[in-house]
């Protein structure tokens, strides 16, 4: 909720549902955030969120392929598994911002608990206002120490571990009074079990005159290295009390994804206490090196272990190549100024690239969110 001078002390709640069609994924999702001035320089942040999960997703593997089918040619038959979710997240995040002159200084930790995933997580940051606060300058070290659980419905045996840091440089430079240019530059890199215990692949084979239909645990990389290159820009036209802002992000990992996202959005205020915020983005990806439907027919042979030694191999339609779009519009309404009120509604659509990839697999959603925020 824009509008609010930094450095008050605030509450704001804010609820979401996430509703995926056809009976997928549903995500409600309660957020609370808290804003305290402690003193002049120091500030403490707290949230606290819930998100609940429902509904069903694909396994990566489908039905089995009868030998009449095999023989006359047909590979993958039309049926595909799902398997049904039902799981809770709880995250707590605290963060406390100290200025020391033209810089602050933030640290904030994380932790996130689900049944079968529990994460911790470090942030620390330093943000720089130069000539004259014309200019500003933000470096971030962050790390995350995770355990993914073998939890009920995985594949695993046992909990495994995933270590990952992210580093982040970015530039803010006001080129104008109503022009505003950002560029974020950024690295990261993890270590350890990246796979999905939940999904597998399927294999089909004829041996000895009878087909059968196996499924494998996927087997991912158990290092991968991620880069990150964003420019954004805002224009504000004080003639029409309303302001442009567009930007583009680049994404490319270890894995050989890459992807690239734009959006743009168009902020107007329509009166002193209401404003209206129309966007669009689109997203495009290539597919990771690993990726594959099923491995029938690719001359790789499924071994059923998930130990970080190829060959690599994987059906989740994430790491396919695909597109997606994005579009809604946010409503923002502020009765007085320690008091605003937020709707907002998102329409999500995915598609693939590949038609290897059974469009089934790829969602369309919708979004809803409506908070409000109090300043005191």
């Amino acid at each position: 909720m824009g509008g609010k001078s930094e450095g008050q002390n605030s509450v704001k709640y804010r609820f979401q549902l996430y509703d995926e069609e056809d009976g997928r994924i549903d995500v409600e999702s309660h957020y609370l955030d808290l804003k305290y001035e402690i003193s002049e320089r120091t500030r403490l942040g707290l949230r606290f969120a819930v998100d609940s999960l429902s509904g069903m997703t694909p396994t990566g593997t489908h039905a089995s392929v009868t030998d009449e089918a095999f023989l006359s040619g047909e590979k993958l038959p039309e049926e595909w598994n799902y398997a049904t979710i039902e799981d809770e997240r709880v995250v707590s995040v605290f963060t406390i911002d100290h200025e020391i002159g033209d810089h602050t200084l933030s640290f904030e930790y994380a932790r996130s608990e689900e049944e079968d995933y529990l994460s911790n997580a470090v942030t620390a940051k330093i943000r720089s206002e130069l000539f004259q606060k014309n200019t500003t300058v933000t470096a971030g070290l962050s790390l995350a120490f995770d355990e993914v659980l073998a939890a009920r419905g995985t594949n695993l045996l046992e909990d495994r571990n995933k270590d990952t840091f992210d580093l982040s440089l970015g530039l803010s430079q006001l080129l104008s009074p109503q022009t505003i240019l950002d560029i974020t530059l950024g690295y990261g890199r993890s270590e350890g079990y990246l796979a999905d215990p939940y999904r597998s692949i399927s294999e089909v084979f004829s041996r000895r005159g009878s087909v059968r239909t196996i499924n494998w645990v996927e087997n991912r990389p158990d290092e991968q290295d991620r880069w990150v290159a964003k420019i954004a820009g805002r224009h504000y036209f004080p003639e029409l009390d309303a302001a442009l802002s567009g930007s583009y992000r680049f994404f490319s990992n270890s894995d050989d994804l890459e992807g690239h996202t734009y959006e743009v959005k168009w902020s107007q205020q329509v009166s002193e206490k209401l404003s209206v915020t129309p966007y669009f983005r689109y997203y495009q990806q290539s597919s990771a090196d690993y990726y594959q439907p099923s491995l029938t027919g690719t001359g790789i042979f499924g071994h059923g272990r998930n130990d970080g030694v190829g060959p690599f191999y994987s059906s989740d339609y994430r790491l396919a190549a695909l597109n997606s779009v994005t579009y809604g519009v946010r409503l923002s309404y502020e009765p007085r100024e320690d008091l605003a009120f937020e709707l907002q509604y998102e329409r999500y659509e995915m598609d693939g690239r590949n038609e290897r990839t059974p469009d089934e697999f790829f969602p369309s959603a919708n979004v809803f969110s409506a908070g409000v925020q109090w300043e005191f």
